[in-house]
């Protein structure tokens, strides 16, 4: 049997592009779920917000929500954001040594962009 070939989008890297400006703002993928349609991906995310006060870091975490969930209205040269849910926070979550950090987990509902044959 042969299986369709799926181009996943850089979702992570269009995250980084969109939050890499904040201050104290870290991302990274932890899932990527093929559900049905076969090209429509379900990323995971979660995207730490830090500073100096604890008010600090929760303005960025309120600051990063915002971008992360305009992302389905943001032309995108390589894809198509159709969905973006926050799922987890943002919930404080200070770092080991006490570093106010503030925690929040997103799914990405994406997909290449469609090419005419």
């Amino acid at each position: 049997m042969t299986y369709p070939t799926v181009v996943m989008p850089d979702v992570e890297a269009w995250v980084w592009d969109n939050i890499g400006q904040l201050p104290g703002v870290t991302s990274f993928m932890y899932a990527a779920v093929h559900g049905w349609p076969h090209w429509l991906v379900a990323y995971s995310v979660q995207i730490d917000a830090r500073a100096k006060t604890k008010q600090a870091a929760s303005n960025v975490a309120e600051q990063v929500r915002q971008i992360i969930c305009a992302l389905p209205g943001v032309a995108w040269p390589e894809g198509v954001v159709s969905y973006c849910q926050p799922v987890e926070g943002p919930f404080w979550n200070p770092d080991p040594d006490g570093g106010p950090r503030y925690c929040a987990r997103y799914e990405i509902r994406a997909h290449p962009l469609q090419v005419a044959p």
